[in-house]
């Protein structure tokens, strides 16, 4: 009767079987391409499925910064044939995203790393680069001070558009205002410069008068 592998033995099986993973064929801003976690779990897929091997992924800690997600994951290789015998190890993932998709990013970072590392895999990956740049979280603002801070950018506005266009300023924000009915005030007068603001103003004001 063949003798039951523990963990360790059935791991450098695994590496036995896979020793490089292909970077996908997807390149960042047609500069490099890289390794994909989905390229990572479809190597190891079947290896470990083969060898007995279960994956389990857990958040021990999740919280955001600015637009940044760090999550501390719990990774165990658990010995299908022997659920007690198993290797845990701890790794730490970050997404950044501007939108909803910095857990994923996160999680998914963690587990593909703790995969590499863990099988020792090459990939001729630097995860040193990062084509998003980091951005701390801003301060918050209380009411009283973002009132203040529209009341000053909107002074500016004036300024450099004129007097003379107070009148068509507000219709030109009431315009975007009803095509854009998502944004803020704050939104509408701090999306771009106030010199940007103006400009665009003078280019709507000029095609309202040729229509």
């Amino acid at each position: 009767m063949e003798k039951t592998k523990n963990i360790y033995q059935k791991i450098v099986e695994v590496m036995k079987e896979v020793k490089y993973i292909q970077k996908s064929d997807k390149k960042v801003n047609g500069q490099y391409s890289f390794v994909t976690h989905d390229s990572v779990t479809a190597a190891l897929h079947e290896p470990l499925a083969n060898h007995g091997i279960v994956m389990i992924p857990s958040i021990l800690d999740l919280h955001q910064d600015g637009n940044r997600t760090v999550a501390k994951m719990e990774i165990s290789f658990v010995n299908a044939d022997k659920p007690e015998d198993k290797i845990t190890m701890i790794h730490y993932g970050y997404g950044i995203d501007a939108q909803d998709k910095g857990v994923g990013k996160a999680v998914s970072y963690a587990v593909k790393y703790a995969l590499l590392k863990m099988f020792c895999l090459e990939t001729g990956d630097d995860p040193e680069k990062d084509t998003i740049p980091y951005e701390a979280p801003k301060p918050k603002l209380t009411d009283e001070e973002l009132l203040k801070k529209i009341s000053e950018r909107k002074k500016l506005i004036l300024e450099l558009a004129g007097d003379e266009n107070k009148d068509d300023l507000n219709n030109y924000v009431l315009k975007i205002k009803k095509t854009y009915k998502s944004k803020k005030e704050e939104d509408i007068f701090f999306e771009k410069d106030a010199e940007a603001f103006v400009q665009d103003f003078f280019a709507w004001k000029e095609k309202s008068r040729a229509a």
